[in-house]
């Protein structure tokens, strides 16, 4: 039996814990390592503690059929911490080189940032966009899809108010350009960085939902969430993702990911830094 966390009452075996996983990952595609787990027991055994299910096979069920139970447990299992131009060779090889190329190509670029967390990775984006046409001296119309499994996230996200860990990366320029500061220190995204933002909460792996991103996607930036997923989930996800992306458009995985061997009509492109992945 696992450890209890005062809940002597209510104790739960590794077989139970495993079923309630497998829940999680037939509605998510989220795959449980042990460490997860963990975190899930500790949530469980609080929330019981607290009477707010009545037994195991009460939150079972809730976690089956009532979404706010889900996407709670959810904000429990994923680590949502990131920063503006985060992996800043990413963001160098979209201003430098890709951003370029597809504005002589196109009138309308369309960006993605898939499991976009708390929206520091769609804004930074959508900045890097318009620091690109401003050099250029052009007008394009620049669109930038960001959508995440959390709703917590999405919140904090659709506000746009940071504090100084997320934007300690920013340059002061970039951040006089496109901040605003807060009376009490934070900094709140501008209205026409924000304008460009579109956010959606949704899962990498539900098929349905991924049609609603639109297949004519220019650059997706897909960091450090396939990390939570089994292979068969990362090629469910990967597949949906290709599905979105026009031809030629670009696809940035995380440093310690890669799409090798899980899907077909991607090949690699070497850019200084970085490893990049352009559809055939």
């Amino acid at each position: 039996m696992l450890t209890s966390l005062g809940v002597k009452a209510m104790e739960i075996s590794y077989k139970e814990l495993d079923e309630i996983s497998k829940i999680i990952y037939r509605t998510s595609g989220l795959y449980l390592q042990k460490r997860d787990k963990d975190k899930l027991l500790k949530y469980i055994e609080k929330k019981l503690a607290e009477g707010r299910f009545r037994s195991l096979e009460h939150f079972k069920k809730e976690l089956e059929h009532s979404k706010s139970v889900l996407y709670e447990v959810f904000d429990v299992l994923t680590i949502n911490e990131t920063f503006f131009f985060r992996h800043k060779s990413h963001f160098n090889i979209l201003e430098k080189e890709i951003l370029p190329k597809l504005f002589k190509e196109k009138q309308s670029v369309k960006l993605w940032s898939a499991a976009c967390s708390t929206g520091e990775e769609p804004y930074s984006m959508a900045i890097t966009a318009l620091e690109v046409m401003e050099k250029l001296k052009i007008k394009k119309t620049v669109r930038v899809i960001a959508n995440d499994i959390s709703q917590k996230v999405l919140k904090v996200a659709q506000e746009g108010v940071y504090g100084s860990y997320a934007i300690r990366f920013v340059p002061p320029d970039i951040l006089k350009k496109y901040f605003i500061k807060q009376p009490d220190g934070k900094y709140k995204i501008s209205p026409k960085v924000k304008s460009m933002v579109r956010f959606m909460h949704l899962s990498l792996t539900d098929e349905a939902g991924m049609k609603r991103i639109g297949n004519d996607i220019d650059v997706v930036f897909c960091r450090n969430v396939l990390i939570y997923f089994d292979i068969e989930s990362r090629k469910k996800a990967l597949s949906l993702i290709h599905y979105n992306m026009n031809k030629g458009a670009y696809l940035f995985l995380g440093p310690a990911e890669s799409a090798r061997g899980l899907i077909k009509g991607l090949k690699i492109v070497l850019f200084p830094g970085a490893i990049v992945y352009c559809k055939e």
